[in-house]
């Protein structure tokens, strides 16, 4: 049996291993690459012969009972002052549930303060969820997320107001992702023997998805109208974008707005305002809106055609922007940030654009010889190929002046010229590849180019992804493809994976030697991650480990989360690990 000194319930080993594993997946399936962590923190329950006032899950993790200390003190200390005390009901059932859920919301509101100083600390931000009655213990689980995700996806500013008749909406998708999970979590707390079997949730990553940007997408209408709307604006927008109009897709763009917003230009009004609730109809319209011209809307009815005025205030947050980009397919910005993309009903976040820093390494390491100023240059050029309309795609190759006159009856040879982001603008206008070398010298323009299919080909994607594939696979010399597609996808073949502190690899394997079954699993964690840079002695060393792991665990009634065995990959090669200091 599995020895808990800290013990709140008979599952909560596998309960917290669950939640964490749901938690990784859901915001694996909406595109954030993070590892959420999940703590749960117990309260002694008043009257409780328990031994321990806090308890915490793991007990022998990264985490204390220092945050904690006086836990139970700061929540009595609440409850006297605490907002609902004021308010009244009219129905005898919430008067006598009032005093109960001023003290589960009195535990929330403390754990969430103790946590605030370790937060600041390790850069990272948790959701507390509601508390449970389990056993001796209200049982609260905690999700922590690296505040780096908020960087790369910044949520929206909420209201600052008291008034309850203001709704405050759901800061961002990802706050509705991690609302939805603690929901789950709570519905599991209140089964007869939560974590039995492991935490599963009563809903699977897809659907906690969906339910989440369907809560999100009420809250440019409630920023918009300052009140509480009935429409699912996420499914409306699904179905108008699903829908055909005498066979052509559905392509413009759509202003969310108040109608009286001065921001708005309007060049039609429609003496009868579209209701969203006829979808056909709001389809029909959406056909007359371009790439400069947008229908006027609100969460209900589509007002007239118009535009914002280009002195709007993107930071007041009073008009978003809906694109309907292609069949089933749109997104939600402000401004140029993207707020929510849906693709065929599945609700995503946009794939981050490859950070300089890494597109320089990337390109440097393929064309070790090619200048700085080249490097920058080409940084250049991917910047604005990403900033087109219109899908294009640049190919690199360290032979571009012999392929441009072994493809001269398949493109546009030119005269040799240094590609720039005004030329490329122009040269992209065209179908076909542009052909330049590791200096950003351009020989050919609107190439078609050839070769065989390989393993990265794949039907999902389009002929311009496909087509650069096959080309840079299929040459000896150095090449490299940037396709930008007609979606917004953008592309960079081959990515080389990053280079990483070899030390740091070294340091891992060592960490998870000397874990126990208590606390391997975050060395486990980042060593699957990064299994690529193992060697075939460091692979060897995990597995062991592992197994040893394993074996303790033998016996005991506990979930066992297995990994594949680590092996050596044949293409690991210095250059893959960071200089030496």
């Amino acid at each position: 049996m599995r020895y808990i000194d800290l013990f709140m319930f008979s599952y909560q080993h596998s309960f917290r291993l669950g939640f964490e594993i749901s938690a990784r997946n859901v915001l694996r399936k909406i595109g954030v690459d993070a590892s959420p962590k999940v703590l749960l923190v117990g309260a002694r329950a008043p009257g409780s012969t328990a031994p321990h006032p806090v308890c915490i899950e793991p007990e022998d993790g990264e985490w204390t009972l220092e945050p904690f200390s006086n836990l139970l003190g700061e929540i009595e200390s609440i409850i006297p002052n605490h907002p609902l005390q004021k308010m009244f009901y009219g129905d005898e059932p919430r008067m006598r549930d009032k005093p109960e859920n001023i003290r589960r919301s009195s535990v929330r509101m403390a754990i969430e303060a103790d946590l605030l100083a370790s937060d600041k600390e390790k850069a990272r931000r948790s959701f507390v969820g509601a508390p449970v009655r389990v056993g001796e213990y209200y049982v609260v689980p905690v999700l922590q997320i690296p505040e780096s995700v908020f960087v790369q996806f910044p949520p929206l500013t909420q209201p600052e107001t008291d008034d309850s008749r203001i709704p405050r909406g759901i800061p961002s998708f990802v706050h509705a992702c991690l609302s939805e999970l603690l929901s789950e979590a709570a519905k599991e707390l209140h089964l007869p023997e939560p974590g039995r079997g492991a935490f599963v949730g009563g809903r699977k990553e897809d659907e906690i998805a969906r339910v989440a940007a369907s809560n999100f997408m009420r809250t440019p209408a409630y920023m918009i109208s300052q009140q509480y709307v009935p429409g699912d604006l996420f499914e409306r927008f699904n179905l108008i974008s699903s829908l055909m109009y005498e066979g052509l897709h559905g392509v413009g763009h759509l202003v969310l707005a108040n109608p009286k917003c001065p921001s708005i230009d309007y060049l039609v009004q429609f003496r009868t305002p579209v209701p969203f609730r006829e979808p056909r109809w709001a389809r029909k319209v959406l056909q007359m809106a371009s790439a400069d011209i947008a229908l006027i809307a609100d969460s209900e009815v589509i007002y007239g055609l118009g535009r914002l005025s280009p002195s709007h205030d993107v930071d007041t947050q009073s008009a978003f922007v809906v694109d309907f980009l292609d069949h089933y397919y749109w997104e939600l910005r402000i401004g140029q940030q993207i707020l929510l993309r849906s693709r065929f009903g599945e609700p995503i976040l946009p794939k981050e654009k490859l950070s300089q820093e890494r597109f320089i390494d990337n390109f440097s390491r393929l064309f070790p010889n090619s200048s700085v100023e080249a490097r920058e240059r080409m940084w250049s050029l991917f910047s604005a190929a990403i900033r087109q309309k219109h899908g294009c795609m640049i190919v690199v190759a360290a032979d571009a002046e012999l392929e441009a006159n072994r493809l001269a009856q398949q493109g546009t040879a030119i005269e040799p010229v240094t590609m720039t982001p005004e030329l490329l603008n122009r040269a992209s206008g065209i179908d076909g590849t542009i052909l330049v070398d590791p200096e950003c010298v351009c020989y050919a323009i609107g190439v078609i180019l050839d070769g065989v299919a390989t393993p990265e080909c794949t039907p999902s994607r389009g002929s311009r992804f496909n087509s650069g594939i096959r080309y840079v696979s299929m040459s000896k010399a150095m090449r490299l493809a940037v396709v930008v597609s007609d979606d917004h996808t953008v592309d960079v073949f081959p990515l080389l994976r990053p280079r990483v502190d070899r030390n740091e690899v070294e340091r891992m394997v060592c960490a998870l030697e000397a874990a126990t079954a208590d606390n391997y699993h975050q060395a486990r964690n980042w060593l699957n991650d990064h299994r690529f840079y193992l060697s075939a002695t460091q692979c060897s060393r995990v597995n062991t480990a592992l197994q040893n792991i394993e074996a303790s665990l033998r016996g005991t009634m506990t979930i066992i989360v297995r990994v594949p065995q680590f092996e050596p990959n044949d293409e690991l090669k210095d250059s893959y690990f960071l200089p030496a200091n």
